[in-house]
């Protein structure tokens, strides 16, 4: 899989972070995760949501970044929020019992 296999977009409006990708997330594009992640706590959002709709797979390295995310989140006081996952993500959260730290909306 090539380096552009994940399309990143994120955005802050009225205290709110969105981060939306398509594509996979794995060790060669889990860092555009973390960037977006970053540029979009560092507008002090009240909540991030993080839309995983359009992704088709997320392996460990993908999973490191959003903890690397969740953990910023929490130290500010933001509350983070998943939403659309697709069977085969939502699994790599159950097996590694990660599941319970975000808030999760819409999982397919």
């Amino acid at each position: 899989m090539s380096e552009a296999a994940l399309d990143v977009r994120y955005s802050v409006r009225h205290g709110q972070g969105t981060i939306s990708m398509a594509g996979e997330i794995d060790l060669t594009t889990a860092d555009q995760l973390r960037q977006a992640a970053s540029a979009c706590l560092a507008k002090n959002p009240m909540n991030l949501h993080v839309d995983f709709t359009d992704v088709t797979f997320c392996d460990c390295s993908g999973l490191n970044a959003l903890l690397w995310a969740y953990r910023q989140a929490r130290q500010q006081g933001t509350a983070m929020h998943l939403r659309g996952l697709q069977p085969p993500v939502a699994r790599l959260f159950d097996v590694t019992g990660t599941t319970p730290l975000f808030r999760l909306r819409d999982v397919a």
